[in-house]
């Protein structure tokens, strides 16, 4: 996986990924979001994903996470607007902050954001392909996660699960 760039000149380029609260959410749920800084340097967020995260009905654990979140992850806000129509604000602004940042990668779930977010020539990679990543550097084991991440209420086809489980089989018997 290349991984992005972020910020100021080339001597202090640092590897980093925009983070839409979905993927956060959720990473956080099944205990896998602090094995983020093991793909990434730095997570950044706009600070909509920030408050999306921090919404009177997001779950406790992920406001506590969120409130004293690590130095990996970023609240950065955005400084350039560009357009993106047709997506929430937390979608649209991490898009914004991606272009802003100079950044390949968004970490997405989101459809319409995902095609937007290549519409605009980014990178996307969604929640499960960075526990895929995850489970390649032997961070998690995926089929347990997997389990986790079926007992929230995220909305992730089974087909698309199975799919991942099955890349996973596949990888550990080779």
């Amino acid at each position: 996986m290349t991984l992005p760039s972020y910020g100021g000149s080339q001597a202090d380029e640092r590897r980093a990924i925009v983070a839409d609260a979905g993927p956060i959410h959720y990473l956080i749920l099944i205990d896998c979001a602090d094995a983020l800084p093991k793909l990434f340097e730095v997570v950044l967020i706009p600070p909509e994903v920030r408050d999306e995260l921090l919404h009177r009905f997001t779950p406790q654990t992920v406001k506590n996470w969120i409130t004293k979140s690590p130095s990996w992850l970023r609240t950065e806000p955005v400084l350039r607007s560009h357009e993106v129509n047709g997506l929430h604000k937390g979608e649209a602004a991490a898009l914004q902050l991606a272009l802003q940042a100079n950044a390949s990668a968004v970490l997405m779930d989101d459809l319409d954001g995902r095609a937007a977010a290549r519409r605009l020539g980014l990178t996307v990679i969604g929640t499960i392909g960075v526990l895929e990543r995850m489970s390649e550097l032997k961070l998690i084991d995926l089929p347990t996660t997997i389990t986790k991440l079926r007992r929230t209420n995220c909305f992730v086809s089974a087909g698309l699960l199975d799919a991942a489980l099955e890349r996973d089989r596949q990888r550990r018997a080779s």
